[in-house]
């Protein structure tokens, strides 16, 4: 299967139907000169053609057909389903295109909505990939500088941004999600680069204080905002736009495995993107959540309490596919909903303020991003108790 595949790869569904067709055109024109233009010849030779165009067709889809053969999870199904849709659909014409103005009079960029070589919806064949390297990635996006960083170069950038990453033993997730995101936060012609903020240890997760820390890291390198991004969220769609907003923005609004269907009005988990004077105006996210839940929950609380309207994204181009893994239950839930009741109160003390509750240990710039290890102290009693 391997073989096969790899032959499929090499040559495009359009250079094979073109050779088909010229083959077909040669043996019925030797079959003219040789006079053997019997009704049964020919009807053997119109099935032959029809047989040929069948199999292109099958090649042209295998690659991920073969993938999907015994996928039973309804997520991966609809993944399978669109990238099947978007093979199908008609090839452009491959004639050379003028080149497209992108930079606006005073030579800026233009705003996400305005830039004309967006694909729109995008295909998810990514998605089912499992052992990506970061090797790979780098040798395919050789453009990038240290810590994933780029910049376009016929325009100048509206706005310079940090996607800061929480990670926690998901290696396969990381990679495959840096490598989707870098052509897209081109197109829409971002001053970008990737922070991955991982807890020192192996204790109870605290992802308010890796993120915070992040956060701080971010400022180091001047950017205007960040885009808080987990792991497991790809967008379907390159007309969602990373870049700064002008309040909070939740972009991981529409999700597949929620129906994408919004549950609640604070809702801001999954990818939140925030102006740097914002996320201080909100001081950060709580440093008290442990283990797995309610930190981003009491951000969206934080946002409101504080008059902020959440922006969302549009409903159809604003969706995400979330990739399959095992969902961590809350450790602590009466904890939590303790904490979530009185939000408001805390914003003014728990938070980024509080910069002795975690401490940077160590940072890495790797090709593909900056790599953050970040120790979050010691676990409270009551929380390492419930665990």
């Amino acid at each position: 299967m391997r073989t096969s595949h790899c032959i499929i790869r090499s040559f495009s569904p359009k250079r094979l139907i073109i050779f088909v067709a010229a083959s077909t055109l040669i043996y019925v024109m030797l079959l003219r000169n040789s006079t053997l233009n019997d009704e049964r010849r020919i009807a053997a030779t119109e099935e032959q053609v029809r047989s040929v165009n069948v199999n292109v067709q099958q090649s042209k889809n295998s690659g991920v057909a073969e993938r999907t053969h015994d996928i039973k999870d309804p997520v991966e199904l609809e993944i399978a389903r669109q990238t099947l849709t978007f093979l199908n659909m008609e090839e452009a014409v491959t004639k050379p295109k003028p080149p497209v103005k992108i930079a606006e009079e005073d030579g800026s960029c233009p705003i996400v909505e305005k830039i004309p070589d967006l694909q729109g919806a995008l295909p998810q064949a990514t998605l089912l990939i499992q052992n990506l390297q970061e090797g790979e990635v780098h040798a395919i996006h050789p453009e990038l500088g240290p810590g994933g960083s780029w910049k376009p170069d016929d325009c100048q950038a509206r706005d310079k941004i940090a996607v800061i990453i929480p990670y926690r033993e998901r290696q396969t997730h990381l990679t495959r999600l840096i490598d989707f995101l870098i052509p897209i936060l081109q197109r829409q012609r971002l001053d970008f680069r990737f922070i991955v903020t991982e807890q020192y240890g192996n204790d109870l997760f605290n992802k308010g204080r890796i993120m915070n820390a992040a956060f701080i890291f971010a400022e180091s390198l001047g950017v205007d905002c960040v885009v808080f991004h987990d792991v497991d969220m790809f967008p379907q769609d390159d007309r969602n736009p990373y870049s700064c907003p002008p309040g909070p923005r939740h972009l991981g609004a529409f999700v597949s495995n929620l129906g994408y269907q919004l549950w609640y009005k604070e809702i801001v988990g999954g990818v939140l993107a925030v102006s740097m004077a914002d996320y201080r105006a909100v001081n950060g996210y709580s440093n008290q959540f442990w283990a797995w839940g309610g930190e981003d929950d009491d951000m969206g609380q934080r946002i409101l309490s504080l008059n902020y309207t959440i922006e969302r994204p549009n409903p159809e181009t604003g969706r995400y596919s979330m990739l399959k893994h095992v969902k961590r239950k809350r450790t602590a839930p009466k904890l939590i909903y303790k904490l979530l009741g009185n939000s408001a109160n805390r914003v003014a003390y728990d938070g980024l303020n509080e910069t002795d509750k975690w401490t940077i240990r160590k940072v890495t710039t790797r090709p593909l991003y900056y790599h953050l290890y970040v120790d979050v102290g010691p676990v409270p009693e009551e929380w390492q108790a419930k665990a």
